[in-house]
């Protein structure tokens, strides 16, 4: 099946693929918040449970930023049984992030290549995702990964993080500062 389902979005462009992806997720998240959908049995076994920073976990497993940069599908996550879940890279204003084509996939080295450009919808509306989903019950953690606005001058830059900071710091379980995206010019000076 897994096979297949490859197959199938490999034939598709990089940047379809990955939102079909992202809906495939908000789908299992859906069935899972109606009981058509149980963590797998590893997600439960007392064995994986660990303390973090940030609180203790059922496992170790969880999603790096870049992959749900607006906090869409955080119940599905939950379901395919990850611990937490770090959302973004968000900035304080939303944006559309690099021109297109910037996602590449290098099936021989079995890579994807990401020059996305922190394209998100702002760090106000993921903050409000985050808050409505923990409202409704999600019990994994979530983390907020903040950056600049490409806009912003690397000297306005500290503004930038404390912005979104204070958007995403009542709503999440730990905050990253993102000062390492190549994609960002002079981002890697701070």
């Amino acid at each position: 099946m897994y096979e297949i389902l490859k197959l199938l979005l490999f034939l598709l462009p990089e940047e379809l693929a990955h939102q079909l992806g992202i809906f495939a997720v908000q789908m299992i998240g859906i069935a899972h918040r109606f009981g058509l959908w149980s963590k797998p049995s590893w997600s439960r076994d007392h064995r994986l449970q660990c303390e973090t920073p940030f609180g203790k976990v059922d496992s170790p497993i969880g999603l790096a930023a870049g992959l749900d940069k607006n906090a869409q599908a955080l119940w599905g996550w939950q379901a395919l049984g990850f611990s937490f879940a770090e959302v973004g890279t968000a900035t304080p204003l939303p944006q559309p992030g690099n021109p297109r084509p910037r996602l590449f996939r290098y099936v021989g080295l079995r890579a994807i290549v990401n020059r996305m450009g922190f394209n998100n919808d702002g760090a106000a509306i993921i903050a409000l995702r985050v808050a409505r989903a923990k409202k409704q019950g999600l019990k994994i953690k979530v983390g907020g990964n903040i950056g600049k606005n490409k806009e912003t001058p690397i000297e306005a830059a500290p503004m930038d993080y404390m912005r979104a900071a204070a958007a995403l710091a009542p709503h999440v379980d730990y905050l990253v500062i993102n000062v390492s995206s190549p994609n960002t010019e002079g981002l890697r000076g701070l």
